[in-house]
């Protein structure tokens, strides 16, 4: 029995992390050697900046001014907020901000006639008639760092660009458990979105703050039945052979839900929409189209679908080899040496697990073993067909958003 599940145990975790691991390892490499952004072009590219909100009375009013104040041409912007049939007074607060405030940036709003999900309201935006060279979807609980739309502007004067997304950057606490574990997880994985960048394109977008090319993405729909919306826009750019890259200078800050059952809820819906993404778009489809991204499309897929149930098999391993390796030195069995070794680096891990907070090693893991988790659930309810469109705000971090 000891062999069967030492055999499972070493075999799932090698085959499943293997080639996560190697795939970190090389986007590592050629995350020290991301693209140069283009100078300042003579003519800066128009932008829509799109506004999606639902129930956002508390921080919409923050959020324009936020984004009026960017420097950047204010003839080359225009803001148009589109609204999930609020329930709160958030249209009521923008209308009296665009009556009173003033700027010299044009401001309009769509009102859904239902709530329908953010991908829904993205859709409603590709079919509006702008005309504009790119829009930028932005959350109105993220504030923009200073000159983020110039960056933005500068990757849109290169043609092979079709989108750009921003790299987020946490504010509050750092001491909680449950924003310690995010802290970690973006970190490590930022390496893989710059890498994926250099190499050719990222398919991972950050929601909070994307722009895409209006002369690809308009016109054409994503699937509102989930979200991920933003690495949807990012595959669609891929598909008609344009690079989708993350710009690790190019940030906007967020507070992240104050409880653990919050910030759990927005990890399993965040996993559920890159799970739904790649299950639905075959890597072979892009080899015709860029085989560098093929191969990304690959090994994300490998990373959200397969790893995590091959990791979830490994842990059940160990969880009984633990046991039953134990009663046999209760019962003074003598263990084979390869036994001991397994038992001695599971201990070594449960501790680490243990003291997460003091160990670095620790922080990795438990993050790492949180994400698996989250794609676990997110697999599973796919195949039941739960739907994670719909969320409800964090008030405590919108409160803070307020008072910085």
């Amino acid at each position: 029995m000891l062999d069967i599940l030492a055999l499972l145990q070493v075999s799932a975790a090698f085959i499943g992390i293997g080639p996560f691991v190697f795939h970190w390892m090389r986007m590592k490499k050629y995350s020290n050697q991301s693209i140069k952004i283009p100078s300042e072009p003579s003519s800066w590219a128009s932008l829509t900046i799109v506004l999606p909100v639902w129930n956002e009375e508390m921080v919409i009013k923050n959020k324009l001014e936020d984004l009026v104040k960017q420097d950047y041409p204010k003839d080359k912007m225009e803001i148009l907020v589109i609204d999930s049939d609020s329930s709160d007074s958030t249209m009521e607060i923008f209308h009296k901000w665009k009556s009173e405030s003033s700027h010299d940036v044009k401001v309009k709003s769509i009102q859904m006639p239902s709530r329908l999900g953010k991908s829904a309201a993205i859709n409603r935006i590709l079919v509006e008639p702008l005309n504009t060279d790119a829009i930028v979807i932005t959350d109105a609980d993220a504030l923009l760092a200073d000159g983020a739309l110039r960056r933005i502007g500068r990757w849109l004067s290169d043609p092979n660009i079709g989108a750009v997304c921003g790299s987020q950057q946490i504010l509050g606490n750092s001491e909680i458990n449950h924003i310690i574990d995010e802290k970690t997880y973006r970190s490590f994985y930022h390496d893989l979105r710059i890498g994926e960048s250099a190499v050719f394109s990222s398919p991972i977008f950050e929601g909070s703050l994307a722009a895409y090319r209006n002369s690809l993405v308009l016109g054409h729909q994503i699937d509102a039945t989930y979200n991920a919306d933003d690495s949807q826009l990012a595959v669609l750019v891929n598909r008609l052979g344009s690079r989708s890259i993350m710009d690790s200078e190019l940030c906007f800050f967020e507070y992240l839900p104050t409880t653990k059952e919050a910030a759990s809820i927005r990890r399993l819906r965040r996993a559920n929409g890159l799970v739904h993404l790649f299950s639905r778009n075959k890597p072979s489809s892009f080899s015709s189209i860029n085989r560098n991204f093929s191969r990304i499309m690959r090994m994300e897929s490998w990373i959200h679908l397969i790893m995590p149930l091959l990791v979830l098999i490994s842990l059940i391993s160990m969880f009984f080899h633990i046991i039953f390796s134990t009663f046999s030195v209760i019962r003074d069995v003598p263990l084979q040496v390869n036994h001991t070794i397994l038992l001695i680096i599971d201990s070594l891990i449960l501790i680490s697990l243990l003291f997460g907070n003091k160990l670095r090693i620790g922080q990795i893991l438990r993050s790492f073993f949180i994400s698996q988790w989250a794609l676990i659930l997110a697999n599973f309810g796919m195949f039941r067909g739960v739907d994670y469109r719909y969320w409800e705000q964090d008030i405590e971090s919108r409160k803070s958003l307020i008072e910085r």
